[in-house]
């Protein structure tokens, strides 16, 4: 906790809890409304594929980004583009002119600003909060995500079921303001780094390189790879999953979804007080082993007493991992590479895994959601026994 005495730290991390709950409560009842609209698991798989499939064709342009310019400005304008998205689509289900296809365009902009606005944010971190505080300040920042995620899809469910989609795609539209004043609020410099007069392919390709060169950062790297690309794509099944496999409500949906925020906020408080060192590179492989079983049972699961436990472990593991991984690409590199390494650290969480994501959905139309959940489980578990063979790459840790 010791983070939120930083004054500019307490604004970023305030307007990003806000925003973030206000994205849950329009994921929420976006993923409804499409498998209403269409009654197809790879639809669903595509909306989250448009949304996220940017990262994998601009994302280690975007750490260029959020070197080269004012962190500022850039997070000011691309929270902007999500308002107005949201507002759009909003508009469009209030008036029942939303169509299939308005939900993928808007997905596929969200999308290209996100793949900015991400390590932009995360690299915001290190400028706000002296770096020997930076390891608690990490897991803090990512509690804003999972705290939003257990809040944002129990008011998006009870609104999804009171008042409908539109009414939830305002209420995240107006969240973004939240951020918006915080970062105009900071007073720490956010100007960008000094320009080294590199080329822009070189600035591209060093972070890649620093990434790929380094083999704790290249280990770490694949084992997220793996579990985005094998292991996320239940996310955006999850209306399919709560509908077709659970025979849950909309309510039951947004609960379905909060039991994975749960699990994940009690990672969170064992990480901020553990996880360091050779400890943290244990988590990571332990949570990755963890996520694969956890996935391959969720599969036999037809209840939401049986799933609902299986969605909390499978929150806490992603976050064991994810989360550590994050810490670690920060502590490793350089300043004045962080924004282009944490980069490739969101390349590996969000611009591989949407491939995954949209070839899941694919199989799960074609055959069978628990398939598709057993295949996904032991694909991370044959990752997970490599990272364990991968003993080098987890002595050197800070």
């Amino acid at each position: 906790m010791r983070a939120l005495r930083h004054r500019d730290f307490l604004l970023l991390w305030l307007g990003a809890l806000f925003s973030f709950t206000g994205t849950w409560v329009q994921s929420t009842a976006q993923q409804w409304l499409v498998f209403e609209l269409t009654h197809d698991e790879a639809k669903l798989g595509l909306v989250a594929f448009c949304s996220s499939a940017p990262v994998a064709f601009i994302g280690p342009i975007a750490g260029v980004m959020a070197d080269r310019f004012n962190k500022r400005n850039v997070l000011v304008i691309t929270t902007l583009i999500f308002a107005l998205g949201a507002l759009f689509i909003g508009f469009m289900t209030h008036f029942q002119y939303v169509s299939y296809a308005h939900i993928l365009i808007v997905a596929t902009i969200a999308g290209f600003a996100g793949s900015v606005e991400m390590p932009t944010r995360q690299s915001t971190v290190s400028r706000v909060v002296p770096m020997e505080d930076l390891s608690a300040a990490v897991p803090m920042q990512a509690m804003t995500f999972n705290l939003a995620r257990i809040i944002g899809p129990v008011i998006g469910g009870l609104l999804l079921g009171a008042v409908g989609a539109s009414v939830c795609y305002f209420v995240n539209s107006a969240s973004y303001l939240f951020l918006i004043v915080g970062v105009l609020m900071i007073r720490a410099n956010l100007d960008p780094t000094p320009d080294s007069g590199q080329p822009i392919k070189d600035l591209i390709l060093e972070g890649m390189r620093f990434t790929f060169r380094d083999m704790r950062l290249r280990t770490l790297f694949i084992l997220e790879s793996a579990v985005s690309t094998f292991g996320l794509a239940y996310l955006a099944l999850m209306a399919a999953i709560a509908k077709d496999m659970l025979h849950l409500d909309k309510q039951g949906l947004g609960y379905a979804l909060s039991s994975i925020g749960v699990g994940a906020i009690l990672s969170l408080l064992f990480l901020s007080t553990r996880g360091t060192g050779h400890l943290r590179g244990l988590v990571i492989r332990i949570g990755m082993t963890v996520f694969g079983l956890a996935l391959f049972a969720l599969g036999f699961a037809r209840s939401g007493l049986v799933a609902f436990p299986l969605f909390g472990l499978l929150g806490m593991c992603a976050i064991m991992q994810f989360n550590s991984t994050n810490a670690l690409f920060q502590m490793i590199a350089p300043d004045r590479l962080r924004g282009r390494v944490i980069a490739m650290h969101i390349w590996a969480l969000s611009g591989l895994g949407p491939f995954g994501t949209l070839f899941f959905g694919w199989l799960a139309s074609w055959t069978s959601l628990p398939l598709v959940l057993h295949i996904g489980g032991i694909l991370v578990l044959l990752f997970a026994i490599w990272g364990w063979t991968q003993k080098k790459a987890f002595v050197d840790l800070p």
